[in-house]
């Protein structure tokens, strides 16, 4: 189905001209609100006209009123209240044995649905690991592979391809952060699971390596999920040792069923807190400047 407009219902308000940010819908010759036809095809298929029409008198392709849209809560959260739930979250690090019910992780991902995305949002995988077991059966993959690095680094041929292959941002991370970690041996399981931390359940957001935006829509998703699983009474970190293991350990894709294709980006840990903090942290930005 093409986009369309139904001229019946529309009441020429032109919001919808005024709201699309690809500029696709104007008037025609007869002065009737349509789609413009040589540019229709670059429809982000963001949503915005239909969620602006008042008499839902538009139709675009792959969407409908009945299964993609609902009406807005009434609620609005403040100011003080937004920052408040903000501060109470951390990052859980220390999880209690307690299974994850399914309904919670269930809940986590349709508040995912909201999330502000880059371009193609459908092409955003997430697999959902809620199974202690799963997760251990790959830690002796992991550790091994976080072993390596140290290795990596400290070939210069090796972190030459890093560089040239990853880019500098990788290699700073790997070699600022991840290098000095593994070379005291702290991702050994001898000393326990500090790679997933125990936790019970594990989110992996991935997609097809050439898909638009994946990266950004992905770690859009990672945040959203940490900030319900929060709203739930949950615990949740974001880790990135796990992508980064299935991207470069076939053994690792294959047990949590990664596609080849596929690019995993950034995984989130999940369960039940242990522990109670008793205070959060401001991190203060100073590199901010303002432009008038």
């Amino acid at each position: 189905m093409k986009n369309s407009i139904n001229l019946d219902l529309c009441k020429k308000c032109k919001l919808c001209i005024e709201v699309c940010p690809c500029n696709i819908i104007g008037l025609n010759e007869n002065e009737e609100v349509s789609f413009i036809k040589d540019k229709e095809s670059i429809c982000l298929g963001c949503g915005q006209c239909m969620a602006i029409c008042s008499s839902k008198a538009i139709s675009i392709n792959k969407l409908s009123y009945e299964n993609n849209f609902t009406d807005l809560p009434i609620n609005h959260v403040n100011y003080a209240d937004f920052v408040d739930f903000l501060a109470n979250r951390r990052s859980v690090r220390n999880f209690k044995s307690q299974p994850v019910p399914d309904d919670a992780i269930s809940k986590i991902i349709q508040a995912v649905e909201y999330a502000p995305y880059g371009s193609e949002p459908e092409k955003i995988n997430i697999t959902v690991v809620n199974n202690r077991k799963t997760i251990e059966t790959a830690l002796p993959y992991i550790s091994k592979f976080l072993d390596n690095i140290v290795k990596w680094i400290d070939n210069p041929f090796i972190s030459f391809l890093i560089k040239r292959k990853k880019g500098m941002e990788t290699y700073n991370t790997v070699k600022n952060h991840l290098y000095p970690i593994s070379k005291t041996g702290n991702y050994k399981l001898e000393f326990g699971d500090r790679i997933t931390r125990g936790a019970p359940a594990l989110l992996i957001f991935h997609a097809e390596k050439g898909a638009e935006e994946h990266t950004n829509n992905s770690l859009i998703y990672a945040t959203y999920s940490i900030l319900a699983a929060h709203s739930l009474g949950l615990g949740a970190t974001m880790i990135g040792l796990v992508p980064a293991a299935i991207n470069k350990v076939p053994e690792v894709r294959k047990i949590f069923n990664i596609p080849e294709k596929n690019e995993a980006v950034m995984s989130v840990i999940i369960g039940y807190p242990k522990y109670k903090y008793k205070r959060t942290i401001k991190r203060k930005n100073n590199n901010i400047e303002w432009i008038q």
